[in-house]
């Protein structure tokens, strides 16, 4: 997120402090490094770089500031600067292991920022998986706590957006139980563990997280699991306040911008719900569950021909989920397509036997529900097991209760 208006005037009074102090010790390598930090917190690159060079010409402080100077491109997204800079720090003789680990891993931010997230697995396994470094998560090698939190989270990350479940699962509790996983990385893992379907390990690693109470905070994903856990509760009061609290971090984040949809839809606020997916949508196009969230909010709209082309769209990304057959149906029999509506239920059911859309549909088309308040409370219905990020059934979690999740405390 960018600074706001405020903390960026006194960032910049900070910065003019720094520099009237470096003015009277010019080669004060404390004075020095803030004031290169503060100018990048606040996008002063002119001043910034000032710095920089300043700091590079000091004696016996050269792989430090050459560290900084890949910071520095990093800040301004010139990353074939930045990466060139840091390949170079790689190849540094006897360079400070736990200075190489930071090196790795602003190399691996910047395959993970450029969309390239399985090299970014690749470039960190050496570091958290095999056998020789595995002291690293427990610090004895990276002795920088946010060093180790910053590895921990960006692999987690990585390995969440290529699909590696179980792999991700397998490594995060290998860590928790030697007491290694970082709180920060245990909130990551906590969505990881909610998409998976591993309930109680997500509450109890988002609770984890929680409990943080220093800066940063728990991160996003922390958020988006307790919203979800929420709405699978029926909860759609606390599911919104923890889909805003995400939205406060990240406000461009579609999976808060899901969970922020279902909880409203749950809630029955039509026109909020819609804006939500909308924007979920056009943040992570291919997630299909939002699309199912986006089309049952157009449904009870009244919007059938754009919930028509939601459904197509879901259909479009994968032709396996019964939800997408299912919406598809009551659609196609609420405009009084009876053959196709079968058609499509009949689909949905053949992928999933319990799918409730599918079901839905044939009741329709038989003449057996008609009522504008049965399809709100089947969409409502729906809306409280959507916590999978990944596509399926909007209904997966409902057919898993969670006892005892009504509500809980607030942190």
């Amino acid at each position: 997120m960018t600074e706001s208006p405020s903390s960026l005037a006194v960032a910049r009074q900070r910065l003019d402090r720094l520099e009237s102090f470096l003015r009277q010790d010019p080669s004060n390598n404390a004075l020095l490094v803030d004031a290169f930090q503060t100018a990048l917190a606040c996008s002063e690159w002119d001043r910034a770089e000032f710095h920089l060079r300043h700091g590079l010409a000091l004696k016996g402080s050269a792989f430090d500031w050459r560290l900084r100077e890949g910071d520095f491109f990093l800040a301004q997204r010139r990353d074939e600067d930045a990466v060139r800079v840091l390949e170079a720090l790689c190849a540094t003789p006897s360079a400070p292991r736990g200075l190489i680990a930071v090196v790795q891993h602003n190399l691996a931010f910047i395959d993970f920022r450029s969309g390239r997230f399985a090299a970014c697995v690749d470039r960190l396994a050496p570091w958290l998986e095999t056998e020789s470094v595995k002291a690293t998560s427990a610090g004895t090698e990276v002795s920088d706590s946010i060093t180790r939190r910053g590895l921990q989270m960006l692999w987690l990350r990585a390995l969440h957006h290529c699909g590696l479940l179980d792999r991700a699962l397998t490594w995060a509790r290998t860590c928790d139980a030697a007491h290694r996983l970082d709180a920060h990385a245990a909130g990551v893992a906590s969505l990881i563990a909610l998409d998976a379907s591993e309930f109680d390990l997500a509450e109890r690693w988002s609770q984890a997280s929680l409990a943080l109470r220093a800066e940063p905070g728990p991160p996003t994903e922390t958020l988006v699991t307790q919203a979800s856990l929420a709405l699978a509760a029926q909860d759609a009061a606390r599911a919104r306040q923890y889909a805003q609290a995400a939205l406060v971090l990240q406000p461009s984040d579609g999976r808060a911008w899901s969970a922020h949809g279902f909880a409203t839809l749950l809630a029955g606020d039509l026109p909020a719900a819609r804006e939500s997916f909308e924007r979920s949508v056009r943040a992570m196009p291919g997630h299909i569950g939002t699309w199912h969230g986006l089309g049952w909010t157009q449904i009870l709209q009244g919007d059938l021909a754009a919930a028509r082309e939601t459904f197509d769209k879901a259909l479009a990304l994968d032709r396996n989920f019964a939800e997408s057959h299912g919406g598809l149906a009551v659609v196609l029999a609420m405009t009084n397509q009876k053959a196709d509506a079968l058609l499509s239920a009949d689909r949905a059911l053949g992928l999933d036997k319990s799918n409730l859309s599918g079901r839905y549909a044939q009741a329709l088309v038989n003449g057996e529900v008609q009522d504008a308040q049965s399809v709100r409370r089947l969409a409502q219905r729906l809306s409280r097991g959507r916590a999978a990020p990944l596509g399926g059934d909007m209904a997966d979690l409902f057919e898993h209760p969670r006892p005892g999740r009504a509500g809980g405390s607030d942190s």
